[in-house]
């Protein structure tokens, strides 16, 4: 710990000689041993015990008396027992103890806890250690993000648990907390939801249940912003109904399920990882989201987000495009697929396709970029901070960087204009398409056509970072 941010500090003392019976000169060495670490504020001390996992943390309470109190005000937790599920076959006595230690460290902790994690094994949901845990920490010390994941010790990671997840009505309801996550559980009811109008983020993973709980879960969480749901249905004769006026993020991944209908007018990224169900049987109400690509149109074999770039109002972050970036969307893997709108006329919306692209874990399957309308609209007078003209289009780095590469780039709403032209020539000079570019035009009034193909012509000259790249207009 100490090495890593303050090397001990070592002080040379001046040459002072010790003359032996043969005259050789000796050099004493001296050694300042203050601990400047330890006399550091508490809220410096905190700051450096956050990038330590919870283990390490705890340790240092054996450092020094200093010491001693000082992790049990860290804001995060993170109480893992697969790690000694590794070790050992998790007996019961084993389990017990461990789950006798995660009940010390939440009692010990006295400081704000804003995030805890807590892997536990399913004999924890059986005798009520569980349940304790989320009194605790979500009526005593109010934690605002909790994630509570359960696992089967011998179990593999692809095999579901059938530890039903049955607490009191309104066990999450308390209003500090503010994102839950839920892995490996089933549901048998909904009531422990009930009133849960505090959530903000939910992600339900690895969850069976009846897709009618489902249902009222969404009912009860009627604040959502961000919602993750990896699920299986016990029948598969139901409709998933997400109706959510606040909802700007949604990942689906849903076996066993019959149809499912949303309605979201804020919802800003839709990502699927798998469905089911058919593309008739998909029915979404959501102004943002109109795009000619989408899960259905790759051959249901990939991933696909759907994705309207807005930047939000000053001061504010863009919830959906942090989740883009921290990397907690499930959809973007390797040979996925996305669709994305985009004002090439905006830097910030140009910079936020760049990053998300950029920030693209592999190769894509496929990406679709729709030019809005508003692209040939702006004035060449225009100074708006919003600019591209001395940002984007002069950069001579790759857009959006010398790794990422898409399959096939679908360009649609493509008007010919000066933003879309620099963008496709940029695509296909520096080998971001492998294979083909498809060009959907914006419009096919007589005028407009002839000045879009000659757009499309000039494109076919330029030199190809891929020889084989096809680009092909589609009206």
């Amino acid at each position: 710990l100490f090495t890593k941010t303050h090397p001990p500090l070592v002080v040379q003392s001046m040459d002072k000689s010790l003359s032996s019976t043969k005259e050789e000169m000796v050099h004493v060495e001296l050694v300042n041993t203050d601990d400047y670490i330890s006399k550091l504020s508490n809220d410096l001390l905190l700051e450096i015990l956050s990038n330590l996992s919870t283990e390490e943390v705890i340790r240092t309470s054996v450092l020094a008396k200093r010491w001693v109190n000082v992790w049990k005000k860290t804001s995060h937790l993170c109480l893992d027992m697969r790690k000694i599920a590794k070790a050992t076959t998790l007996l019961p006595g084993v389990s017990h103890q461990a789950a006798n230690s995660v009940t010390k460290v939440i009692n010990d902790h006295c400081g704000h806890l804003e995030r805890c994690t807590i892997y536990h094994d399913s004999r924890q949901c059986e005798n009520g250690m569980l349940q304790f845990w989320i009194q605790s920490l979500v009526n005593v010390k109010h934690t605002m993000d909790l994630t509570l994941g359960n696992f089967s010790p011998g179990l593999k990671s692809n095999n579901r648990s059938n530890v039903t997840l049955d607490f009191p009505p309104r066990s999450f309801s308390h209003p500090s907390l503010t994102s839950l996550s839920l892995s490996q559980y089933n549901l048998k009811a909904p009531h422990v939801f009930y009133d849960c109008w505090n959530l903000k983020n939910l992600k339900l993973i690895g969850i069976s249940a009846e897709v009618e709980v489902f249902n009222a879960v969404l009912v009860a969480c009627t604040s959502l912003e961000v919602f993750a749901l990896e699920i299986t249905c016990h029948r598969k004769d139901g409709i998933l109904k997400i109706d959510n006026h606040n909802l700007k993020f949604l990942y689906l991944s849903c076996s066993r399920i019959k149809g499912v209908e949303v309605s979201s007018p804020s919802l800003d990224i839709l990502s699927i990882g798998s469905l089911s169900c058919e593309m008739e049987n998909f029915i979404i109400a959501s102004p943002r989201l109109h795009f000619n690509r989408n899960y259905w149109a790759t051959g249901k074999f990939f991933p696909h987000t759907s994705y309207d770039i807005s930047c939000p109002h000053q001061g504010e972050a863009s919830i959906g495009h942090e989740i883009m970036m921290n990397g907690s969307n499930d959809g973007m893997k390797m040979f996925a697929s996305m669709s994305v709108s985009v004002d090439l006329t905006n830097a910030k919306e140009v910079k936020m396709l760049k990053q998300v692209l950029a920030a693209w874990p592999g190769d894509m399957q496929e990406v679709e970029i729709l030019f809005k309308s508003n692209n040939a609209a702006r004035k060449e007078s225009e100074s708006s901070i919003g600019n591209t003209q001395n940002t984007f289009w002069e950069d001579t780095k790759p857009f959006p960087s010398a790794q990422f590469r898409a399959y096939t780039v679908w360009l649609s709403n493509f008007s010919g204009s000066n933003e879309e032209f620099a963008l496709a020539s940029r695509m296909i000079t520096q080998g971001t398409v492998a294979r083909c570019m498809m060009i959907k035009p914006s419009s096919v009034s007589p005028a407009k056509k002839l000045e879009i193909e000659a757009a499309i012509a000039r494109l076919k000259e330029l030199p190809k970072g891929h020889e084989n790249l096809r680009i092909v207009m589609s009206w």
